[in-house]
């Protein structure tokens, strides 16, 4: 008789472990991504709008330095590709982008001037590049 409450104590000892070692990752998963969600502002990346058509390149003259995310939209009918060329940057789209798409290209911009073109063919001879001026972040 006295083996009895020492396997309720026992089984009860596991459904414990096993209750915690099935909520401990739930947990640590929580942590973790409430941690990751509390990203400065100042680190995250600007997300700058290029349009590409036959045979221009629209986007802002001037951005900040920094984290820059370049969303290309090809809004011609041929197909086009994105390429920047400055301080610490010789960037190119991994893939060109088809008609009415949107691809996307990461960069870390310094002060200074940058050139950017479509690299497809002779669409840059055509008038598909610009120049950009990148300034110093503004408050630190």
């Amino acid at each position: 008789m006295r083996k009895e409450p020492m396997k309720q104590a026992d089984a009860l000892s596991r459904t414990w472990r096993h209750a915690f070692c099935l909520l401990l990752p739930v947990v640590l998963f929580g942590l973790t991504a409430a941690a990751g969600s509390e990203e400065p502002q100042g680190d995250k990346a600007a997300a700058v709008e290029v349009r590409l058509t036959e045979y221009a390149v629209e986007m802002p003259q001037t951005l900040a330095a920094g984290p820059t995310t370049f969303l290309v939209r090809n809004e011609g009918r041929k197909i086009h590709s994105f390429k920047i060329q400055g301080p610490g940057v010789d960037e190119l789209l991994s893939k060109p982008v088809p008609p009415q798409t949107t691809g996307k290209l990461q960069v870390t911009l310094q002060p200074g001037e940058y050139k950017v073109y479509c690299p497809v063919g002779s669409h840059e001879l055509k008038g598909m590049t610009r120049k950009l001026v990148v300034t110093a972040k503004q408050g630190g």
